[in-house]
């Protein structure tokens, strides 16, 4: 009896880009939330005149991106494509967007939105299943 040859299994290493991203944008977005949205001396001169001045202006528009959840929404957007057509970059924007949503008052949307584009990076794609099923060449 011959011996049997076993398949090499390709392993795909994991990426510690997801990772960065997602501390990147809960940095930026905790940043920008206790340090621009939430101190109660900038909110009283930035609500009197919210488009005088470079930092009332930064607050004004980080302010109208939670406000009707449009961050949240943005983050789901992005999720729901990449589960569609499985693109890595939608999922890392979904889950940057997603991320900061969770840290900027859009908890609604941007959760499910930052579990579905997870899932959608930790699934193997088309490129790992094929390769478990094709058999190798010599």
């Amino acid at each position: 009896m011959l011996p049997s040859r076993s398949r090499p299994r390709r392993v795909l290493a994991p990426s510690p880009a997801p990772l960065g991203l997602v501390l990147s944008a809960l940095a930026l977005a905790g940043l920008a939330r206790y340090r621009l949205v939430e101190p109660a001396d900038l909110t009283a001169a930035c609500d009197a005149a919210p488009w005088e001045g470079a930092v009332c202006t930064l607050r004004s528009l980080i302010v109208r991106a939670f406000a009707a959840e449009r961050l949240g929404l943005a983050a789901m957007g992005y999720a729901l494509l990449a589960l569609v057509t499985r693109w890595r970059w939608s999922a890392l924007t979904a889950l940057a967007l997603g991320s900061a949503g969770l840290v900027l008052y859009s908890v609604g949307w941007a959760a499910p939105a930052v579990l579905i584009a997870a899932l959608v990076l930790v699934r193997p794609g088309a490129e790992s299943a094929a390769c478990q099923r094709a058999p190798f060449a010599r």
